[in-house]
């Protein structure tokens, strides 16, 4: 019932109860009459009150979302030599993220995100994420599984439809890592990040068994970051050094620059490794261009070292293309062609079609 309805009959009844009294026959007083009127009156109220209380929104401190993203993937590698067709996944995943205002200006957030393994069965693979945390004037701090720092350096880079990518950035660095800490803080434009990895089950040295740190400065203008970080490498690879394990560090600096101008994106990143007695790098520029509002050409170019030079060695430039075919922002297809070319190795062609469908609920 409307509100303007429960008045509207409230003033009706007031102007016809005194009719209806002086009609009233035998049987009924006007004693009567009035308690019956009044009854009325108070259902009315009643009513009104209810009408009123529901009419008004009910608020909730606490906000889900329940999103993903499902990206098959067809197509042919070693076209030179013994092909191999298979059905493939480009990070498949699903996943929900939870915020809850805790007042003060303190915000608790948490998430949760699965691979979804579309070339094995479907399954649900191990999780891509898993962490709590709290964010407030501070800054933001977590803990669990979670993306490092060093995705600043990847991330402009990250282009392609293909789970290896960007194509020399994941041959040697890291994107997510279990018991993880982290934190972040944003000034303005700059973003503050520091991580750290506290797994007392891999042993060696105490302390992190990883720690990277990095500074981001992003605008409509540029985006340019640099980070930096230190892993811990246990060279035992065989139960006969496991009761006296080598231990190596590996020291990586990276830095990204990326820059939009209209349709077309710019973007490069380039990491210099420092692994022991191992020297290395990772080279990767990328280029996006929209033909129009609907189609997409990327173009790449990417090197790793990783400072070998014999057979053992998996130092490779690689080259990739890819068009693009955006439907709708939660639809899209894209075939992609991709040749990577080893320095001891036969080099390896890849063409492929692949589809993605994204959704995004919040509650």
């Amino acid at each position: 019932m409307k509100l303007s309805k429960v008045t509207a009959a409230m003033m009706m009844l007031s102007f016809t109860a005194p009719l209806f009294a002086a009609q009233a026959n035998d049987t009924a007083t006007n004693d009567e009459l009035r308690a019956e009127l009044q009854q009325i009156q108070q259902r009315l109220a009643t009513l009104e009150t209810q009408e009123s209380t529901a009419s008004t929104p009910v608020s909730s401190d606490t906000q889900f979302n329940f999103y993903g993203s499902l990206r098959p993937t067809f197509g042919v590698s070693n076209l030179n030599s013994n092909e191999d067709w298979d059905v493939g996944d480009a990070n498949s995943r699903i996943g929900f993220a939870a915020e809850h205002d805790l007042g003060n200006g303190l915000t608790a957030f948490a998430k949760g995100e699965f691979k979804v393994e579309i070339q094995n069965d479907g399954d649900f693979g191990d999780a891509r994420k898993a962490y709590v945390g709290i964010e407030g004037f501070f800054g933001r701090f977590a803990i669990g599984k979670q993306a490092v720092t060093q995705e600043i350096i990847s991330d402009p880079v990250d282009i392609f439809n293909r789970s290896g990518t960007p194509l020399a950035y994941d041959s040697a660095s890291p994107f997510r890592l279990n018991n993880l800490v982290t934190y972040r803080k944003e000034f303005g434009d700059i973003l503050f990040s520091a991580d750290g990895q506290f797994d007392g089950d891999k042993g060696g040295n105490s302390g992190s068994d990883f720690v990277n740190a990095g500074v981001r400065y992003k605008t409509d203008f540029i985006y340019v970051a640099v980070a930096y970080y230190n892993k811990e490498h246990n060279l035992c690879e065989n139960d006969s050094c496991a009761s006296n394990p080598t231990y190596v560090d590996e020291n990586t600096i990276g830095v990204t620059l990326a820059k939009s101008f209209n349709s077309l994106y710019l973007a490069a990143a380039y990491q210099d490794i420092d692994k022991g007695d191992v020297d290395g790098s990772t080279l990767d520029v990328v280029a996006s261009y929209d033909i129009n509002e609907s189609y997409k050409v990327k173009l790449g170019v990417s090197k790793y070292d990783d400072g070998g030079n014999d057979a053992t060695s998996n130092t490779y430039n690689a080259y990739n293309s890819t068009l693009e075919w955006h439907k709708t922002p939660t639809f899209s297809t894209f075939i992609e062609y991709q040749k990577t070319d080893y320095d001891y190795r036969d080099t390896n062609d890849q063409i492929m079609i692949g589809m993605r469908y994204n959704f995004d609920y919040t509650f």
